[in-house]
C-alpha cells in the first residue's frame, strides 16, 4: 500500500468521524436537555448531581459511558446507511478509497466491513474516554488527583 493510499484512508476516517460527530452532538444535546428537565421538575433529584452529593460522580461517569455508547452506535448506524446505499462510507466514496480484503484484494463482505468499523471506532473512542473514566474513578475511590493535574494544581480544598 502506498503512502498516498494510507493518507487517503486516514483522511476518510477523520472525515467520517467528523460527520458522525455532528449527528451525535444532536443526540448528546438531547440527553443533556433531558437531564436538565428532570432536575428542574424534581428538585430533590438535582441534589444527586450537586458537587457535594455522594452519587454525583458515579452518575456523571454513567452519563459519560452512555455518551460513548451513543457515539459508537451513531458511527455504526452511519456506516450501515452508507454501506447499504453506496457500498462504502461517504468519505471513502468521494475519495475513491476501496475497502478490500488484505488476503486476496477482493471487496469485503458486509460482516467483515462492520467488524472492522466497530473495532476501529470502539478502540478510538474508548481510548479517548477511558482516561476520563479512570481519573474520575481514582478521585472517587482514593481521592487522588488526576495525572494531568500535577503540574498546575487546580484542585480547590474546601475547609
Amino acid at each position: 500500500m502506498s503512502v498516498k493510499e494510507k493518507f487517503k484512508r486516514t483522511g476518510a476516517f477523520v472525515i467520517d468521524f467528523s460527520i458522525v460527530k455532528m449527528f451525535a452532538q444532536v443526540l448528546i444535546g438531547g440527553v443533556y436537555y433531558a437531564i436538565m428537565g428532570v432536575s428542574l421538575r424534581h428538585p430533590q433529584a438535582s441534589g444527586l448531581l450537586s458537587s457535594y452529593g455522594e452519587a454525583a460522580l458515579p452518575i456523571l461517569l454513567a452519563i459519560c459511558v452512555f455518551i460513548l455508547i451513543i457515539f459508537i452506535g451513531m458511527y455504526l448506524g452511519y456506516h450501515w446507511v452508507c454501506y447499504r446505499y453506496l457500498g462504502n462510507s461517504l468519505a471513502r466514496f468521494f475519495m475513491r478509497v476501496n475497502v478490500v480484503s488484505r488476503a486476496d484484494g477482493k471487496p469485503v463482505d458486509k460482516k467483515t466491513y462492520f467488524e472492522r468499523e466497530f473495532y476501529k471506532i470502539a478502540l478510538c473512542v474508548c481510548t479517548i474516554g477511558i482516561y476520563a473514566l479512570y481519573s474520575a474513578a481514582q478521585l472517587y475511590a482514593f481521592e487522588r488527583s488526576p495525572y494531568h493535574d500535577n503540574r498546575y494544581s487546580t484542585r480547590v480544598d474546601v475547609d
